[in-house]
């Protein structure tokens, strides 16, 4: 059964051997974990952008370049409208993030700097305390009046 239209041309969404493009062992198929471009861009097209940057910026004027922009947008040119609101208008974006930790409960924000130290010092006199009564550390017990 032919998938081939009027001028020996393939149909729209047909190949020119199904059965075989995605099989195993297929040469031409893409192996695990290559590249779908392994060689990256083709050498002519970075060649040619460069040529197209070189043209772009040793011709014409900024001022120039705004008028045809401006020309193309009034025509209704949907890339000339993107373009310049997205020159004057650039979308905001926003980020929220949430740590969460787990504090039981204590609402360390509102204690002040000495405040905070001070349950520094007395958290590290406990885990001291507890690495002796372990012999894990040779911290002594602390004085509680």
């Amino acid at each position: 059964m032919s998938k081939r239209g009027e001028g020996g041309r393939w149909l729209p969404g047909e190949s020119a051997n199904p059965s075989k493009q995605f099989a195993p062992g297929n040469p031409t198929r893409f192996q695990p974990g290559q590249s779908g471009n392994p060689a990256g861009k083709p050498l002519s097209r970075v060649q040619f952008e460069r040529a197209l940057v070189e043209a772009i910026t040793t011709q014409g004027t900024p001022d120039e370049a705004a008028g045809l922009l401006w020309e193309a947008a009034r025509r209704g040119e949907a890339w000339a409208v993107q373009n310049l609101l997205v020159r004057f208008w650039p979308t905001t974006q926003t980020l929220k993030i949430e740590a969460k930790t787990s504090n039981d409960g204590y609402n360390f924000s509102r204690l002040s700097n000495e405040q905070l130290e001070q349950l520094e010092r007395i958290l590290q006199a406990a885990t001291d305390a507890d690495q002796s009564a372990r012999g894990d550390g040779e911290a002594p017990l602390p004085q509680i009046c």
